[in-house]
């Protein structure tokens, strides 16, 4: 039996992330997409940490499991800091499990973004589950800096069965 998987529907988004190429950007927007890149790093400062995980704490509610989505080499490093962070402000409390892997490095959704050429396909993730023991079953969420087309978030999704996307912006949306 396969699950189905819409990213639009099922992840949340603490603020949209809007591209500089369909307009111009009020201060909260540069704000947004500043600290979006921010999260992409394992050094990013305490204090733009803080900011996102009270934002993305706001959108879920305990217990529940955090799960650090890995960055195109396979390195979870940014993420795993970033659900922590979120665990230290979940009401209800939640548990980080770092759980989550690639087989081979993919491209770089960012680049790939940023040169216009298509989206990284969820095949192209070659995300997969560690060996790792079973986690309870609760409430689930997959956490990870921006949405852009869903499929790192899908790619996750299919390697654990189960899980919501949780990221800080949401780039998914076009304007007119």
């Amino acid at each position: 039996m396969s699950a189905t998987f819409s990213p639009y529907s099922s992840t949340r988004a603490a603020r949209r992330y809007v591209s500089p190429r369909t307009r111009p950007l009020n201060e909260y927007e540069r704000e947004t997409r500043a600290l979006s890149y921010m999260l992409k790093e394992a050094d990013c400062p305490e204090a733009a940490l803080q900011i996102a995980a009270a934002e993305m704490a706001a959108l879920v509610w305990g217990p529940c499991h955090l799960i650090p989505a890995p960055d195109h080499t396979g390195d979870t490093s940014a993420n795993r800091r970033l659900a922590k962070a979120i665990a230290a402000h979940v009401k209800g409390g939640a548990e980080v499990h770092d759980i989550l892997t690639r087989t081979a490095p993919a491209p770089s959704s960012c680049d790939r973004h940023r040169n216009r050429g298509p989206a990284v396909s969820v095949e192209e993730h070659n995300i997969t589950r560690r060996d790792a023991k079973p986690i309870p079953c609760r409430r689930t969420f997959i956490v990870d800096n921006v949405l852009v087309g869903g499929n790192t978030i899908r790619a996750c999704f299919n390697a654990l069965g189960f899980g919501t996307g949780l990221v800080f912006g949401d780039a998914s949306y076009h304007f007119e």
